[in-house]
């Protein structure tokens, strides 16, 4: 399985991050919700953002490596009472080990340590379907600063909200038109402009029509509730 990303549960009163977990090949995802430290520093590592100190999995991996153990896996074991499971299989002078870890701190660590990250066969088995293909919109990202994905069935269940249409902002880029709007990750754009916005061919028909300079009034669902954000178009 490999690290897909890590979102914002925007069905949440609070924030509170989700690490979501892909399988291509079985054409499943995994959400796991995890605390804030781990999610930044999963986050971190997906970005190879270099920090002046080591935080807690730094300072785990560079145990590992300074007592010559290898992190051979980690498995996500089992999902009971909605909360998961896993192990992180350690190699040190030819003898392995297995060690309980929480699912985000053993994603954290194999991350730095490149190491494979699996799921069991009964976890597989209560994950979601992979919702359709997501792809990147050039002008969106380009023009906005915001990464959408389409709201589609599978997506608005994977995080239980009420909204079924709509585009959910996956990421916001610091210092862009949407950022400096006050556009969040997590966020659920269901109008611009008095237009419902549907999927991300919408947003970028309205994008690329605009007046620039000139504004976009969105809609957005955040937490359960409804807020307006206005978005300045640089010329």
């Amino acid at each position: 399985m490999k690290v897909k990303r890590v979102v914002l549960d925007p069905s949440a009163k609070t924030p509170t991050a989700v690490v979501i977990l892909e399988n291509a090949r079985e054409k499943k995802l995994i959400p796991i919700w995890i605390g804030s430290e781990e999610a930044t520093s999963i986050a971190l590592e997906l970005e190879s953002v270099a920090i002046p100190r080591p935080n807690t999995h730094d300072l785990i991996r560079n145990i590992l490596q300074g007592i010559g153990a290898t992190l051979q896996r980690i498995t996500i074991t089992d999902l009971r009472n909605n909360v998961y499971y896993a192990s992180i299989s350690l190699k040190v002078k030819g003898q392995e080990f297995q060690i309980d870890s929480r699912p985000s701190d053993a994603i954290a660590v194999a991350l730095r340590m490149k190491a494979p990250i699996y799921a069991s066969t009964q976890v597989l088995a209560k994950a979601k379907q992979l919702p359709s293909s997501e792809k990147p919109r050039d002008d969106i990202r380009k023009i906005l600063g915001i990464h959408v994905q389409d709201l589609t069935p599978e997506l608005a269940s994977l995080f239980d909200l009420q909204a079924r249409k709509g585009l959910l902002v996956a990421d916001v880029d610091p210092g862009s038109a949407a950022s400096e709007a006050g556009v969040q990750r997590g966020d659920v754009i269901l109008r611009v402009n008095e237009r419902a916005i549907q999927r991300a061919a919408d947003l970028e028909s309205l994008v690329q029509g605009a007046k620039r300079p000139g504004q976009l009034r969105m809609e957005v669902l955040r937490k359960g509730k409804t807020a307006t954000v206005v978005v300045d178009l640089p010329s």
